[in-house]
C-alpha cells in the first residue's frame, strides 16, 4: 500500500463515520418516518423493508437503544479499521517503531482491543505492565480489566479526536 492509498482509506473510514452521524441525525427527525415506511433496499434477489427501522424509532426507549448501538458500531469501525490500516502500512514499510512511539499508541491499541472484544477490556500480562496509560484526560488502568468500555469514557468526541490523531500522524510523520 502507498501512503496515498492509506490516506484515501482513512478518508473513506472518516466518511463512513460521518454518514453514520448523518443517519442518526435523520433518525431523530420524525419527518423521515413516512419515508422509511415506504422505502426498502434491493440487492440480488432480496428486498429489505425499512418499516422495521421506523417502528424501532417511534418508541423513545427503543430509539435510544438503537441509536446507541448503531453509533457504537460506528465507533468500532472508525477506530479499529483506521488503527489496522496504519498498523499494516507501518508493518509493510518497516515503520512500526514510529507508530509505537506515538504518545497515544498504547491507549489506542488498548481501546482497539477492547472494541474487538465486545467493548470489554481484557488485559494480557504485557498490557498490565504498561498500565496506567493516559491519552488527553482519559486513563486506562488495571481496575478496568474485565469491564465494559463506557461511552462516557470513550464516546463520539473521543473517537473523532483519536481519529484526528491517527490522520495527523499519517500525514505528517510517515513518508
Amino acid at each position: 500500500m502507498t501512503k496515498k492509498g492509506l490516506i484515501s482509506q482513512l478518508e473513506n473510514a472518516k466518511n463512513n463515520y460521518i454518514l453514520g452521524l448523518a443517519a442518526i441525525s435523520l433518525f431523530s427527525n420524525e419527518k423521515v418516518y413516512p419515508v422509511l415506511e415506504e422505502s426498502h433496499a434491493k440487492f440480488g434477489t432480496y428486498t429489505v423493508e425499512f418499516k422495521q427501522v421506523k417502528n424501532l424509532l417511534i418508541k423513545p426507549a427503543d430509539r435510544k437503544i438503537a441509536v446507541k448501538e448503531f453509533l457504537t458500531s460506528q465507533i468500532r469501525a472508525l477506530i479499529k479499521e483506521s488503527f489496522e490500516l496504519i498498523k499494516n502500512y507501518c508493518d509493510e514499510t518497516n515503520q512500526d517503531s514510529k507508530f509505537k512511539a506515538e504518545p497515544w499508541y498504547q491507549f489506542a491499541r488498548l481501546v482497539r482491543n477492547c472494541l474487538s472484544h465486545n467493548f470489554k477490556f481484557e488485559f494480557r500480562s504485557y498490557d498490565k505492565t504498561l498500565l496506567p496509560v493516559t491519552w488527553k484526560s482519559r486513563t486506562i488502568d488495571a481496575s478496568m480489566d474485565g469491564k465494559h468500555l463506557k461511552l462516557k469514557f470513550f464516546g463520539y468526541v473521543e473517537t473523532w479526536e483519536l481519529f484526528m490523531e491517527y490522520q495527523k500522524f499519517v500525514e505528517n510523520e510517515l513518508p
